[in-house]
């Protein structure tokens, strides 16, 4: 039995692929490069529309997933003295959820917390302080996470 190599198999499919749009583009009357653009264009103002129209009919709900979460660890962070141990149990999350989560908010936002240690050191821990709120509004923050 012979068998095809799937590298050909997918050579010719992409070959077949352009004759067709050639062919199309030829019918519609403009050159390769033009149809592809004006097809993309408006493949992606069919796919807005559609995303559009799916946010309108759906009911408003409460907030959640990373902005909600990311808003919590802001509000926590700024109404009490917490660590990440802390953190990750409210929220029920890892260690290194919580570690993505700072770095993402920070990338996002430009929201910068510093981890400060206790001044005695050793076994006596430290806690998570804000040092730049970046873009976001530490009242409005607050307020949101109580009411997500």
């Amino acid at each position: 039995m012979a068998t095809t190599n799937t590298s050909v198999i997918h050579f010719e499919t992409q070959r077949d692929n352009k004759n067709r749009w050639v062919s199309q583009a030829q019918l519609e009357g403009s050159n390769m490069v033009d149809w592809i653009t004006n097809a993309l264009n408006q493949r992606c103002y069919d796919y807005n529309v559609r995303a559009i129209r799916t946010r309108e009919n759906k009911p408003h709900e409460k907030m959640s997933g990373k902005p909600i979460r990311w808003l919590k660890i802001a509000a926590m962070i700024a109404t009490r003295s917490v660590n990440s141990t802390d953190i990750c149990a409210d929220l029920e999350i890892s260690r290194n959820s919580f570690t993505r989560d700072l770095a993402d908010m920070e990338r996002t936002y430009g929201f910068v917390v510093e981890y400060v240690r206790h001044p005695k050191g050793g076994g006596h821990g430290g806690w998570y302080e804000i040092r730049d709120w970046g873009v976001l509004d530490e009242q409005r923050v607050i307020e949101k996470s109580r009411a997500g």
